[in-house]
């Protein structure tokens, strides 16, 4: 997004996409995830089924409705209007589900019979090509409060449409040192170098490449600071 002083922002969905009313699709009109996962995962899968030769991005697709109970992005719920976002580009909104796609660049067709296949199921809270609102986690990121019987799944058919672009980010890393189960960093050849200890963003993640939920980097680092802290001070 654009601000005012002509500066370019970035906003992270990490809570829209689980609410109900809203799915992502690519520029094939498809959707490609179960969008109340982790944002590793929404992620992961973009750039796993991104056409060959395009940019790597998506669009998060809702209604009226939507927009004005949970907001989009950096645009912000009722009571704050939605026009500024729609005349910086920032979002695009359209009365008819095929001009939203022609102004997004996706397949309308498709986008088309994406939205009514999961409105189909969204009425009655499923979502049989994804099982969205199926875990703890996905419940967690939707809306308690939604009368339907999945708080993450809710049809999208109150006009006018709107679309954000989502492109891959960055948080931080899982490379790192690696260590030893008492902290200490290897050498090449796997022997701790005496006195040198990394926990946190600095060691190699004890998830093995994984990244189950926001957060999960915090109780390895306070675990192994604990741990390399009690091993030093015997050391010394």
């Amino acid at each position: 997004m654009r601000h005012a002083d002509g500066s370019l922002g970035h906003f992270p969905h990490i809570i829209d996409r689980g609410k109900p009313g809203i799915i992502g699709v690519l520029s094939t009109g498809k959707r490609f995830c179960n969008e109340a996962d982790g944002y590793y995962d929404d992620t992961s899968a973009m750039v796993e089924q991104a056409p060959q030769g395009e940019e790597v991005e998506s669009w998060l697709i809702c209604d009226h409705r939507f927009q004005r109970r949970y907001g989009l992005g950096h645009s912000r719920p009722f009571p704050v209007p939605a026009g500024p976002s729609v005349r910086s580009g920032y979002l695009k909104r359209v009365r008819t589900i095929a001009g939203l796609a022609e102004q997004c660049g996706v397949d309308p067709a498709a986008l088309t019979a994406t939205v009514e296949r999961f409105n189909a199921f969204a009425r009655t809270g499923e979502d049989p090509d994804f099982g969205r609102g199926g875990t703890a986690y996905n419940r967690k990121n939707g809306d308690p409060l939604h009368r339907g019987p999945n708080p993450c799944v809710a049809p999208i058919e109150t006009g006018p449409f709107y679309a954000v672009k989502v492109q891959p980010g960055c948080f931080g890393t899982f490379s790192g040192l690696r260590t030893n189960g008492k902290a200490q960093v290897l050498d090449d050849l796997s022997r701790p170098i005496p006195g040198l200890y990394a926990v946190g963003a600095d060691m190699a993640s004890v998830m093995g490449g994984h990244y189950p939920s926001g957060g999960i980097n915090l109780g390895p680092a306070m675990t192994f600071g604990f741990i390399a802290g009690r091993h030093a001070a015997q050391e010394g």
